[in-house]
């Protein structure tokens, strides 16, 4: 402990499992109620992605923050980085939650980790409320069109393994995800240095989204969640928007949205937006 983010110290474990070492960001209030669960995305690490939401997701008792598989602090045992899938990383989250005796809680899943959100969901303990942020396997409602792209990705993350400077492989990864983005050099420059820490496991985390695309029945999962809002951005593909608007037209358990002026990066891009809307939906908000 030592950092501060509003009401919540901060505290970060760590535990070996299953050949991992895995990381937790920890935050923790003691005059809060309820536990929030947040899932960072593919290539990026828990505190970068959460930590600038930190003083307006606030009023909880715990916020549990892990870094996945392949990312942040944790890391193989063996160190040197392996291919997992997203049941295997959903696994993960699933231990730390019986590790810290968390039985109900809300669920937070940005991009990668919104697919594992919901596997997480689907193997228990059950979450009781689910934020998806421009989750994997949401890009297309064609399932065939979806797992298309996939395999985009997936040659992507062929390439962030054989390249020995990832930057040529982040460029198409964006491309793919967010092909309205700014380009602005200084914004570029920095996204490509926060998707290049850990090419290797961004990689993996890219093949692990493309085979759940082939495996994973969409919708029996979407049938499954608890009460969820979708949020995406406004500079988003047309086409996933789209999709959660009809979600939202077709489900009663489902809403979204949209922030404008924002992409796929969007909790790096206007983090206290995003933490706003969280707190609407989670009826936190003061």
């Amino acid at each position: 402990m030592g950092q501060v983010l509003g009401s919540y110290s901060v505290y970060r474990h760590s535990r070996d499992c299953r050949g991992y070492r895995h990381v937790m960001h920890h935050w923790h209030d003691p005059d809060g109620m309820g536990t929030l669960v947040c899932l960072h995305g593919a290539g990026v690490a828990a505190e970068l992605t959460w930590k600038s939401m930190a003083t307006t997701l606030q009023g909880y008792r715990d916020v549990y923050c892990p870094d996945l598989r392949g990312m942040g602090r944790s890391h193989p045992l063996g160190d040197t980085e392996i291919p997992f899938t997203a049941h295997a990383v959903a696994e993960d989250v699933a231990d730390w939650l019986r590790h810290c005796h968390v039985t109900s809680y809300d669920l937070v899943g940005y991009s990668f980790g919104g697919l594992v959100a919901l596997l997480l969901h689907g193997r228990g303990p059950a979450a009781r409320r689910l934020v998806l942020i421009e989750s994997a396997l949401f890009e297309r409602a064609s399932i065939d069109v979806l797992r298309d792209l996939r395999q985009r990705y997936a040659d992507v993350a062929d390439q962030l393994l054989t390249d020995t400077d990832p930057s040529a492989g982040v460029l198409c990864f964006l491309e793919l995800v967010a092909p309205f983005r700014s380009r602005h050099p200084r914004v570029e420059r920095m996204t490509i240095q926060r998707l290049s820490a850990r090419p290797a496991g961004f990689a993996f985390a890219l093949k692990a989204v493309n085979e759940a695309a082939w495996t994973l029945d969409r919708a029996s999962l979407i049938a499954s969640v608890p009460r969820t809002l979708a949020i995406l951005g406004g500079n988003s593909r047309p086409e996933s928007q789209a999709l959660s608007r009809q979600l939202a037209e077709t489900h009663s358990h489902w809403s979204v949205e949209v922030i404008p002026g924002v992409d796929h990066a969007l909790p790096y891009q206007k983090p206290g937006q995003v933490a706003q809307a969280i707190m609407r939906f989670l009826g936190r908000e003061d």
